[in-house]
């Protein structure tokens, strides 16, 4: 292997390191934001009572 084929490997390699680094790194930042005690929880237990068959009763009256 001559010079410029080692340097492309050498150098895909380290392109190939540093982005699973960096990959690994946001999904440690993640996981640290949805650890925290700022996370913030966006289920509600009345959300049931919230449906869209109101929307739907009141748009098959006015068919009607």
């Amino acid at each position: 292997m001559n010079y410029k084929t080692k340097s492309l490997i050498y150098f895909s390699c380290f392109v190939a390191a540093a982005t699973l680094y960096y990959a690994m790194d946001q999904r440690d930042d993640f996981q640290d934001q949805l650890n925290s005690k700022t996370y913030v929880e966006t289920h509600f237990e009345d959300a049931d009572d919230y449906t869209d068959e109101s929307i739907e009763d009141d748009l098959e009256e006015e068919n009607k």
